[in-house]
């Protein structure tokens, strides 16, 4: 009769276990994925869309001597302040170094400045231009690079971002919900294992 009142009490604990580890599971994923890059690319079957016919550029290989903004797939922003990485191609044989330069289309995003990178001769460097989050929606990047004297070097190309920087919030705050949980679960656990020696005495 004993053991099968034990048992009975260890049947929710446990279920209430499994349901805080599945839990643990996905927020854990999550921040990994939100801590590998806030600022992350979302693969998309066709290229980017570019609101001007500028905008468009052929690829890598086929490019003339010169310093070329590639083409990006759409940016998913969840933070309220990170970097967004944008691929400078250098087709020239020496080494260069340039501004890289972004004009948001909305205010839903503020670029505080330029960034200067070197770009060595036939390779393609990420710059990391920083990047805040004001309030949530779509909105487009416009990229150019010029030189120190502000000479331009490259057309303009246009990302697309879609701004949501409440998603950082939330998953802080479940990750700190789950902590509490699992305090609690831990506190009443012990204390489940106090009551069991004074009940055999």
């Amino acid at each position: 009769m004993a053991g099968a009142q034990r048992l009975s009490a260890r049947t929710p604990l446990r279920a209430v276990t499994r349901a805080i580890t599945g839990l643990t599971a996905a927020v854990a994923t999550a921040l990994a994925a939100w801590f590998g890059g806030a600022a992350a690319y979302a693969d998309t079957p066709t290229p980017t869309p570019t609101p001007s016919p500028t905008a468009g550029a052929a690829p890598a290989e086929d490019l003339a001597p010169g310093v070329y903004v590639l083409r990006g797939s759409s940016i998913n922003f969840v933070s309220r302040e990170s970097k967004v990485p944008v691929a400078i191609r250098n087709t020239f044989e020496s080494d260069v170094r340039v501004q890289v330069h972004i004009n948001p289309s909305n205010p839903r995003v503020i670029v505080p400045s330029a960034v200067e990178i070197t770009v060595p001769g036939g390779e393609t460097v990420n710059a990391q231009v920083p990047v805040k989050a004001v309030a949530q929606g779509k909105v487009f990047l416009i990229v150019w690079v010029t030189t120190f004297s502000g000479i331009r070097l490259t057309k303009d190309r246009y990302f697309e971002m879609n701004v949501n920087p409440d998603v950082e919030i939330t998953l802080l705050s479940a990750f700190g919900l789950l902590v509490i949980g699992l305090g609690g679960v831990g506190a009443w656990r012990m204390a489940h294992r106090r009551r069991k020696p004074e009940e055999q005495a």
